[in-house]
């Protein structure tokens, strides 16, 4: 079982101490026990929690550590991302006990997952991945693949794929729809085992309001959302003589492509994009340098008519 404290006033720039891993630690009074472990160097395993939203639900539990209020005589296994700290508190993160809640709950989070990790698009850079190695899961006694097989797939929209065979209900989609967005387009679906994440109405994604911005992707910690493959069509355009194949790249990709490739930041690497894709085939190569200035005058006229409004 798993409890929360009761939230403490949160009082602005006062501090307490509590003691992390036998070290006593300065907390800012009010912040949760993750953000002062973090603060900290002390890592805390988690899936769900998403800090540049204030996302804090608690629903992947792999955050449990053990908490000892002061005074109190044994300790409880609460959430790190939604437990604000107490002054005298005692926290153990990596307790056996601790390690073991935690690999049973990653455990649990993979009995309805889709385990043919080989093929996933998130292969080698998946949050679920990186977590079920920290926790030292060597095997899942509760898979279920029944239950994978009863999940949705959608992949009515031409550029996005819902892949709920690999998803864990974190939740951090519908927030950044909703709060970092304001489309709103994702929401909770089903109950118990059969929760989900779906489209408002029940819309299928190609019918919904969803304007595919693709920021669910983004933040998203598994391959559940994922952008559509295309890569075999675009080597066939390639390869076609009677296709005439025509790239075009915005300026954010000058510098973009070469941090992906453990450049300084801020090289311009326009000239090697031209010249990798011509070495692939591309027939012509556009900057749409322009047309990406007049994109940016149009949005600062709205912008400006808007607000006066």
């Amino acid at each position: 079982m798993c409890a929360t404290f009761t939230p403490p006033p949160v009082l602005s720039g006062r501090t307490c101490t509590v003691t992390i891993n036998g070290e006593p630690r300065e907390a800012r009074e009010g912040e949760t026990l993750l953000a002062c472990a973090r603060r900290h160097g002390v890592h805390v395993p988690t899936l769900c929690e998403m800090d540049d939203l204030d996302h804090t639900p608690g629903t992947c539990r792999v955050c449990v550590v053990e908490a000892r209020a002061a005074g109190a005589a044994e300790p409880m296994i609460v959430t790190a991302c939604n437990t604000p700290v107490q002054d005298g508190m005692d926290v153990r993160t990596r307790s056996r006990r601790v390690r073991e809640l935690q690999k049973l709950q990653v455990e649990l989070l993979l009995a309805d997952h889709h385990q043919d990790c080989a093929t996933c698009i998130r292969h080698g850079n998946c949050e679920l991945q990186d977590v079920a190695q920290y926790v030292g899961l060597r095997t899942n006694r509760y898979f279920a693949p029944s239950r994978v097989a009863a999940r949705p797939v959608d992949d009515s929209s031409p550029a996005l794929i819902r892949d709920m065979t690999k998803c864990i209900r974190c939740q951090r989609c519908i927030a950044m729809c909703r709060d970092g967005q304001g489309v709103d387009a994702l929401v909770v679906t089903g109950t118990g085992q059969d929760t989900a994440v779906g489209l408002r109405d029940g819309l299928s994604q190609r019918d919904s309001t969803c304007v595919t911005c693709g920021q669910c992707v983004l933040v998203c910690p598994t391959g559940a959302l994922g952008e559509r493959d295309e890569v075999e069509k675009v080597v066939d355009f390639l390869n076609d003589p009677g296709i005439v194949t025509v790239f075009q790249f915005t300026p954010a990709l000058r510098v973009g492509f070469g941090e992906e490739f453990g450049l300084p930041p801020g090289t311009n690497v326009e000239g090697k994009i031209v010249a990798a894709l011509r070495r692939i085939g591309a027939d012509v190569v556009l900057d749409t340098n322009f047309a990406a200035d007049v994109v940016i005058m149009e949005e600062g006229t709205e912008l400006l008519r808007r607000l006066g409004e």
